[in-house]
């Protein structure tokens, strides 16, 4: 056998052998970096769903105050007037500082349920207005009631069966954006009192 010129067989082999371990580095380099930023989604998906039950965890309760004040439900009668008011400030703080952790239908539903609760801006400086009927609440309350928690109340009082339903909504809101459930549904709370004065 005579020792001639490489033929394309052996320039094909030696090329094979040169590009593959190249070929394989990139593939590695490749699938290391979708892997990395996949392992970033995920943990900035636990992140955010822990940021948002953090907000559930700080938020649910003082919602929930709301929805008895407003229903005559729970621990409506150890609310006071000037209680609820300082309430809707909270929960206004709390949702608008949330407001880019959740989804457009959460903060949509809340600030719905803080409308049908209170009547804002009544004028300069005068804080909101509860919508609310304030009879049953003075015969609760009976000598603790302070004659200028009347001017809290708006002429205007809500359903209370529609802020139940908006209550409902949040929740509901709060469940899909933790990925609880795919189709929440919250139970009602009771019914509403039907003497409401």
């Amino acid at each position: 056998m005579q020792a001639g010129p490489w033929n394309w067989l052996e320039v094909a082999k030696l090329t094979a052998s040169l590009v593959t371990p190249v070929v394989v580095a990139i593939l590695g380099v490749y699938i290391h970096r979708v892997t990395k930023r996949f392992e970033l989604s995920q943990w900035k998906s636990q992140k955010l769903i822990e940021k948002r039950l953090a907000v559930y965890d700080d938020l649910a309760p003082l919602l929930n105050d709301l929805l008895c004040f407003f229903t005559y439900v729970g621990t409506w009668k150890e609310i006071d007037p000037p209680t609820a008011v300082n309430l809707k400030r909270k929960v206004d703080k709390k949702i608008h500082l949330a407001a880019p952790l959740f989804s457009p239908r959460f903060f949509n539903a809340c600030m719905t349920f803080q409308n049908l609760c209170f009547e804002t801006y009544a004028g300069w400086g005068v804080d909101a207005r509860l919508r609310s009927q304030s009879e049953r609440r003075k015969e609760a309350s009976g000598a603790k009631w302070d004659g200028g928690w009347d001017q809290l109340f708006s002429d205007e009082a809500s359903d209370p069966k529609a802020i139940r339903e908006s209550y409902r909504e949040i929740m509901e809101a709060f469940a899909a954006d933790l990925g609880v459930v795919t189709a929440p549904s919250v139970p009602a709370s009771g019914r509403v009192p039907g003497n409401i004065r």
